[in-house]
């Protein structure tokens, strides 16, 4: 049975997404990260980070070992759990210079960037694989409600992911 959502409902799930209100002017970073480390999670006050080709290949969440297997691709450093998703993440980004592992709309809550928020980070727990897309949300109660229109939601999440970057509202990770 399909769960309803009142609108009042999905805006306070959407609130949850934020991580607070942005007080800088500066344009906040297309590709999400922590400290220079994408598909990372501040939990209790220490930086965790997963691995993404885990979560795109192998449907699960594992840590990544930063230390030993990591890769640098627009900017950001990614870490992996071994050599071979290390290896395999590296494959992708030569084949075709766009790498299919990278989290779609950069990181970000894929449902508040369907609805324009742009400060919304999204939580590598919540991964999961949509066609070739590694989508993010905020919580797993936002990822439920984005799951309920997958198809709307990712057509205005990448729309508003690519105005808000041709705009200068996110910053390019160079």
């Amino acid at each position: 049975m399909a769960h309803r959502f009142s609108a009042l409902k999905v805006l306070a799930l959407l609130l949850l997404c934020l991580p607070g209100l942005a007080l800088a002017q500066q344009a906040p970073d297309a590709i999400i990260h922590v400290d220079g480390i994408g598909f990372a999670r501040m939990i209790d006050g220490k930086r965790v980070v997963f691995d993404l080709v885990a979560a795109y290949d192998e449907h699960s969440i594992v840590e990544a070992d930063c230390t030993r297997f990591q890769s640098s691709v627009q900017g950001v450093n990614w870490c992996f759990a071994s050599a071979a998703h290390k290896e395999s993440f590296d494959a992708a980004t030569q084949e075709n210079g766009r790498n299919h592992y990278l989290p779609f709309v950069g990181g970000h809550c894929a449902l508040g960037m369907s609805v324009g928020n742009l400060e919304a980070r999204g939580d590598p727990r919540t991964a999961v694989r949509i066609g070739d897309q590694l989508v993010l949300n905020g919580r797993f109660e936002v990822r439920t409600i984005f799951l309920q229109d997958t198809e709307r939601n990712m057509d205005n999440a990448r729309l508003r992911y690519s105005l808000a970057i041709e705009g200068g509202k996110l910053r390019g990770n160079d």
